[in-house]
């Protein structure tokens, strides 16, 4: 049997959608369509129950999942260990928005298909609250994500400080309300910022909210306003405040890798390894 014919099964009952399935595969829909036919001939059983709005697994579906995911884990295992070039799928990984962190992974992501020219690596950047829903969604297979406060050692792959950023041009304001630029939604480095404020009962008002890091680093690089960050997107003309007490120290946060529920195939697992060599060595602690 063509382990294709499973792995396209796999996908269509994870998504509960050909489309989607197709999407995580790279392949079209008609070819989904058409390996779940070939499936479904070869076993004699239907797999699916089709409407023109969802597709469920039938009784004789339901069972195959546990199949089909030990069949794909052994034949993946079996590949790694005596040819690992030939590892392949689509894998999906959502990355925190961090510029800092873009340079390495996006090296990391070269050389590992580099090395396994079978992968395909699809990258979702954002927030790290929006990927934690895409991993409970199954609409990615891992990610790579900023907690704050700093979850355990034993969790973290590395922690970074947070620090305030300012500007050259930037004064304390006279009626000593604090100026935010903070990016919108449910940012870690906005819920950061206000708790630490409110905590010391400083008052603040958010002055501009972005859709992304840039546009934030712009307002604070004008003068018009401080932020949150970790000290490796310090850069571009704003700087770390001066510790001089008008703003309240911040805890500090780590990355850590989360995957979708379930089992996580041996592409999510071997590009989760090289992901925390990668980080860890850019941190000077090379995973041995």
């Amino acid at each position: 049997m063509d382990t294709m014919l499973l792995q396209s099964f796999l996908a269509v009952a994870n998504s509960q959608s050909f489309s989607s399935a197709a999407h995580r595969l790279n392949i079209t829909q008609s070819t989904v369509s058409h390996q779940i036919a070939r499936l479904e001939d070869h076993l004699g059983k239907q797999l699916f129950e089709r409407t023109t709005r969802s597709c469920r697994l039938t009784a004789e579906g339901r069972e195959l999942v546990e199949f089909a995911t030990r069949v794909i884990r052994i034949v993946d295992e079996m590949e790694q260990c005596f040819r690992p070039s030939l590892l392949r799928g689509t894998v999906v990984i959502g990355v925190s928005d961090d510029y800092h962190l873009f340079l390495p992974l996006t090296q990391a992501f070269k050389g590992f298909m580099e090395s396994k020219p079978g992968v395909a690596i699809e990258v979702r950047a954002g927030l790290s609250a929006d990927l934690q829903r895409d991993l409970n969604e199954r609409k990615i297979d891992l990610a790579v994500l900023r907690k704050v406060p700093a979850a355990s050692p034993a969790e973290s792959l590395i922690t970074d400080n947070l620090v305030w950023i300012t500007s050259e041009y930037w004064t304390p304001p006279r009626d000593g309300v604090i100026p935010l630029a903070l990016v919108a939604g449910a940012c870690n480095y906005r819920r950061t910022a206000i708790a630490a404020l409110d905590e010391r009962r400083l008052p603040w008002k958010c002055i501009v909210s972005c859709t992304s890091l840039e546009g934030v680093l712009a307002v604070v690089q004008a003068g018009m306003a401080v932020s949150v960050v970790t000290e490796g997107d310090v850069r571009g003309g704003v700087i770390a405040a001066p510790s001089d007490g008008l703003l309240p120290q911040l805890p500090r946060s780590s990355l850590t890798i989360r995957f979708a529920e379930g089992e996580p195939s041996l592409v999510a697992r071997a590009l989760a390894r090289t992901i925390a060599n990668v980080l860890k060595q850019k941190h000077g602690d090379v995973e041995r």
